[in-house]
């Protein structure tokens, strides 16, 4: 059943798109990169440096259509580079030789499109991720593909989902969703997976009356393949809760849930499952703020937490933490939000070279206990555009009790000199530290600064030249992963609609 449900789902998802498209409302954008990038120490080397160029050509495509029961968001592209033809005579690999995984072909970006099949009643929605890590966080060289590092990996991601939902009177709500899921990587450390998840929920909507409730429960079944690790393997998680809601004022609510959960996987404690239960309070004084805040117990500790988003006509903020039980697939190829402002698919492409693509995690696929902060900020002016983002991820391997916390800030400025030219000023920082766990890479602490300048000139109405500047200083306690760099880039981009 696992190996035809994928395949149904898509095809009956994709025949519902192509009937809805006609009717939508399309904003659509493609173009081509060609760069060419110098670097004096293009293997990220502690000694005995050296540089040499590397060529990339870029193609992307943004597609955004909006119908009256039809969505599809994507935000797409593919470097290809000559990183393979670097003559240079690097030590390579992620750890002084152990790992070597070189990459000429670094696709990024992510796909969602959902559609009504049944009005009011049945959706179903397709879904994609690719995307580029590191194979180990707490080595150099994958961030970029732009070095001969040989720390890449490159994480693929794949889903169709069916979901069930009917309001009843307004107030009354059947909620039924099942998702399939099948994950893959470039590097044969990191098993390929498969996922099959329930969710479902029945009951009044929180904020209809005074007084809510209901009832909901998910299960999840996560398959690991045969890797050098280990043999294949599966972890389940499910749970069921009672949730209630108390409508204080129009803009308080109280609201809460408790629940048991079981779940099914190795770890070095022995209570894996058990009771839980929150309490919270939200705040929405109008349309533009929201503030959620409550705390909580589950099998593993206290569960604080807190989400705050605030919409301006040309600023926006969101600030949250949590401490939830993930799987580390989840980190590599994370789910779209296409209703966040900040996602990947309303804005730019995962990958940044200053703060990392997504949030790093161990090399080993059991649960993991993910305390998250994130605080993100944009500000866009008539002519200066400013940005900040900043993160922390303090993660415990459960199954070994190994810990890692991976940091990472990031500001971002730029500046419209005329109708014609702008600059561009970036700085970021980076941390990651490690200890216990038998991942065989703690110790590797490491810290970098990464600073950048970037000047666009536009060439005519579908083309424009940017040259720009980069410097990394990255220190850590493994001598091997310390280094300096400097990294010219010169640009020329082309769109074609």
């Amino acid at each position: 059943m696992k190996l035809k449900t994928l395949p149904v789902l898509s095809l009956a998802a994709g025949l519902s798109l192509a009937q809805s498209a006609a009717s939508a409302e399309w904003e659509r954008g493609a173009g081509v990169s060609v760069s060419s990038y110098y670097s004096d120490n293009i293997c990220l080397a502690s000694r005995d440096e050296e540089g040499d160029y590397v060529a990339t050509v870029t193609p992307d495509v943004r597609l955004n259509g909006t119908g009256a029961r039809t969505r599809v968001a994507l935000n797409a592209r593919v470097e290809f580079n000559t990183i393979d033809q670097v003559d240079a005579d690097c030590p390579g690999g992620a750890q002084g030789g152990q790992f070597l995984n070189r990459e000429s072909v670094i696709p990024s970006g992510d796909f969602l499109a959902s559609t009504e099949v049944v009005e009011n009643w049945l959706t179903l929605d397709l879904d994609a991720f690719a995307g580029q890590n590191p194979i180990n966080p707490f080595a150099p060289g994958g961030n970029d593909g732009i070095n001969a590092r040989d720390n890449t990996n490159i994480t693929y991601r794949w889903g169709a989902g069916a979901t069930a939902a009917r309001q009843f009177s307004g107030r009354t709500e059947f909620f039924l969703r099942y998702y399939y899921n099948e994950q893959t990587n470039a590097v044969g450390l990191l098993a390929d997976s498969n996922e099959n998840r329930w969710q479902g929920r029945f009951g009044m909507l929180p904020g209809t009356s005074r007084f809510s409730a209901s009832v909901s429960g998910q299960y999840s079944e996560v398959e690991f393949e045969d890797s050098p690790q280990r043999p294949a393997f599966t972890n389940e998680l499910s749970s069921a809760q009672v949730n209630l809601a108390l409508q204080l004022t129009p803009t308080f609510q109280l609201n809460g849930y408790a629940g048991e959960e079981w779940n099914v996987f190795t770890s070095a404690n022995d209570d894996i499952d058990g009771s839980f239960w929150d309490v919270g309070l939200r705040w929405t004084p109008n349309t533009r703020v929201t503030v959620d805040v409550g705390t909580g117990e589950r099998f593993f500790g206290d569960t604080p937490r807190f989400n705050i988003q605030y919409r301006h006509k040309r600023s926006l903020l969101a600030a949250s933490y949590a401490r939830t039980l993930q799987f580390p697939r989840d980190l590599r190829a994370p789910e779209v939000d296409p209703d966040d402002p900040f996602d990947p698919s309303l804005g730019e492409l995962p990958g940044d070279p200053l703060t990392g693509s997504g949030t790093p995690t161990f090399l080993g696929q059991s649960p993991i206990l993910n305390e998250l902060f994130l605080l993100r900020y944009s500000f866009q002016a008539r002519r200066t555009s400013f940005s900040a983002t900043a993160s922390e991820s303090q993660q415990t391997q459960l199954e070994t009790l190994g810990e890692g916390t991976f940091r990472n800030a990031g500001l971002t400025a730029t500046r419209r000199l005329s109708s014609l030219t702008s600059l561009s000023a970036r700085i970021g920082y980076r941390e990651s530290e490690g200890e216990g766990g038998n991942a065989g890479f703690f110790g590797q602490n490491a810290t970098a600064w990464v600073g950048g300048l970037s000047y666009q000139r536009s060439l005519g109405v579908a083309t424009s030249l940017s040259l720009s500047w980069q410097y990394v200083d990255q220190e850590s306690d493994f001598d091997f992963n310390a280094f300096t760099e400097n990294r010219i880039t010169l640009s020329l981009r082309h769109t074609f609609f």
